[in-house]
């Protein structure tokens, strides 16, 4: 039995995002977070509603993995101050079976924890997959096995 030591995130799209910017546009990007590590994707500049990214990052999971969530957060870039929220989900790693193939799913983006707000923000489109990377701490790889002598 393998247990994954990476999490791949792939950020495909959002749809139904709140306009925050000048002029009835966006300029959305999305921050992704598991544990200590942390991704962004571009900035889609004078987006509407609905933005494209299909970028992926590869994230370390940490020892506790079991408990661990990738939280991606949606946000408008303010040129001129604070980026502006739009949206996040927080996906737990135990509700993910690492044994399938990765499936894109859409989520519903929510408000920020604490907050009761229940108005509609968008979806985030998103696929969740699990890797094996070897490290000499764990032991060495595949490849060592052929370098023995019989």
């Amino acid at each position: 039995m393998w247990s994954p030591t990476h999490a791949q995130v792939l950020v495909k799209r959002a749809k139904g995002l709140k306009i925050k910017g000048k002029n009835g546009s966006n300029d959305p990007f999305v921050t992704i977070g598991l544990g200590k590590e942390k991704f962004q994707t571009s900035v889609i500049e004078k987006s509407g509603d609905s933005v494209e990214w299909m970028e992926q990052c590869e994230l370390i999971i940490p020892n506790k993995g079991n408990t661990a969530e990738v939280v991606l957060t949606v946000l408008h870039r303010n040129f001129l101050g604070v980026d502006e929220f739009l949206g996040r989900i927080a996906l737990p790693l135990s509700d993910f079976d690492h044994h399938e193939k990765p499936k894109s799913k859409w989520y519903p983006l929510e408000c920020k924890p604490g907050q009761k707000k229940n108005d509609y923000r968008g979806d985030l489109e998103v696929r969740v997959g699990f890797t094996v990377i070897a490290s000499d701490k764990v032991g060495g790889s595949v490849s060592d096995l052929s370098k023995k002598k019989k």
